[in-house]
């Protein structure tokens, strides 16, 4: 999951610039609707990707045969889904693109060209969510990140190679949509071979949606509540702002994505193993695992967020241009404290859902509806995209005293401050010392093009502070991976 990640979060950094380039920042915002467009429809998702990683993960029966009518239930209702998606969007266009987009330069038909070809787009990418939903609960993440490297690489790279040749803004859609086509086929093969069981016609079984649907809504009621909570600073950004001030935005946030990365990294192996220790009754392994899921969760995710903050502005001249840093330096602080927080927060999530618990990150949704919105609408209107940044890194430092506290001690049995203690203190000081030092050193010698030296002994220092912040377990298990490794 790590190299996976790793060489997406990669590519991501080396095309954007690219991608700027040729398409201009607002057209660039754009390409930016495609994500908030998906996140919006994930609420279609009706909680079935996390149900079905559960149900298979907790299924201990020969080749997954007693989970057979769930996963091929699912399926149909995911394909239905995928073609109702598709052509709603389709036919909509033109007041999807009245409501969002009235604040464009963008000619109004090719606006609305634009969205029909992401309606395709998103018909075709939908699906993939349920087999990756599949492959993960089989613990297979060699073949998952095979396949989300490879048809990522196809997208990215080919997308740069279609707007060296033609850069115009539809012809890069029209090879988006072409791509997806591609990426369903690659996955539904992959997951056919994985998982004989698995039917390629439709088939529904009424007994088994009786079984999962309670926990499915669940799930779904959980992923729209966080929908309109984790995507309401674009939305509003969209609104009340221009399509530029999206592009700024989209460009920090897409800066800050690697902590992102990493957290799904760890978050997609450790829901399947959490619901496959609680399902065998092991509660010692439980234990286990999330202690040490949450301590590398801070050891890895605390790197880039503290370099994002300390550095932002150097890395956004470096990477896109000296403009682009000075509007989005600040948004990108903001939001890189923002991941961090949700990133730390999420193995409490994972363990919540993965115990049958769901209720508990529900009610801390519901709280947090009343209390985000209107102080993200004031920061918003007041402050522009880094008031919505600043917004987001609040909610999820509200995670931090909420949610995480009632997993601690309904789910796991442990006192909260012994988790801060452990799993996140260490971190937030061995981060603030390395990045802070580096930076004072920066602003000492005026390094220019010595940035990058300075940022790397940042990296350095903390990586050795770190290490001897680690748990003896944690060393261990990193010793013994990398024996692994040699060895092969």
């Amino acid at each position: 999951n790590f190299l996976g990640s790793a060489w997406l979060g990669i590519l991501t950094l080396a095309v954007t610039p690219v991608q700027v380039h040729f398409l201009g920042v607002e057209a660039f915002g754009f390409v930016g609707l495609i994500t908030i467009l998906q996140v919006l429809l994930g609420t279609l998702d009706l909680g079935i990707s996390a149900t079905v990683t559960k149900v298979v993960s907790s299924d201990h029966s020969p080749q997954r045969s007693a989970s057979a009518d769930a996963v091929n239930t699912a399926s149909t209702v995911y394909w239905v889904i995928a073609f109702l998606i598709a052509v709603l969007l389709w036919l909509n266009s033109e007041k999807v693109a009245a409501f969002w987009l009235s604040r464009t330069k963008l000619d109004p038909a090719t606006v609305t060209l634009g969205i029909e070809i992401i309606a395709v787009y998103l018909g075709l990418r939908w699906p993939v969510a349920f087999y990756t939903g599949v492959i993960s609960g089989l613990q297979r993440m060699d073949v998952l990140n095979a396949v989300k490297a490879s048809v990522q690489t196809l997208r990215l790279v080919g997308g740069v190679a279609v707007l060296f040749f033609v850069p115009d803004l539809l012809a890069f859609l029209v090879w988006f949509a072409i791509s997806s086509a591609v990426e369903l086929v690659v996955y539904a093969l992959a997951t056919y071979r994985l998982l004989p069981a698995l039917r390629i016609w439709p088939r529904f079984s009424l007994a088994s949606f009786r079984d999962i649907w309670k926990y499915s809504a669940a799930m779904n009621l959980i992923a729209l509540t966080a929908l309109v909570l984790s995507q309401s600073d674009r939305l509003f950004v969209t609104k009340f702002l221009s399509l530029e001030a999206l592009g700024y935005y989209s460009i920090a946030y897409n800066a800050s994505i690697a902590i992102s990365l990493v957290q799904s990294a760890i978050n997609s192996a450790s829901f399947p193993a959490f619901s496959h220790s609680f399902s065998s009754g092991r509660h010692a392994d439980l234990l286990s695992r999330y202690g040490k899921a949450s301590q590398l969760m801070g050891l890895v995710v605390a790197l880039p967020c503290f370099a994002l903050v300390f550095f932002g502005h150097e890395i956004l001249r470096l990477w896109i241009n000296a403009s682009v840093a000075d509007e989005a330096s600040l948004t990108m602080a903001w939001l890189a404290v923002g991941f961090f927080f949700n990133a730390v927060v999420s193995n409490a999530y994972m363990a919540a859902v993965a115990c049958s618990q769901p209720k508990l990150p529900l009610k801390v949704n519901l709280l947090a509806l009343v209390l985000y919105l209107p102080a993200l609408y004031w920061l918003v209107r007041h402050y522009g995209i880094s008031g919505a940044a600043a917004a987001y890194a609040g909610l999820n430092i509200y995670y931090l005293f909420t949610l995480l506290p009632l997993v601690q001690v309904k789910v796991m049995q442990q006192g909260f401050g012994l988790w801060l203690r452990i799993n996140l203190l260490p971190f937030l000081l061995a981060g603030s010392l390395s990045f802070g030092s580096a930076k004072i050193l920066a602003l000492a010698v005026q390094p220019g093009g010595q940035t990058v030296a300075v940022l790397a002994i940042g990296v350095v220092l903390y990586a050795v502070i770190a290490w001897f912040v680690l748990s003896e377990a944690l060393r261990a298990d990193f010793s013994h991976a990398i024996k692994r490794v040699t060895r092969r």
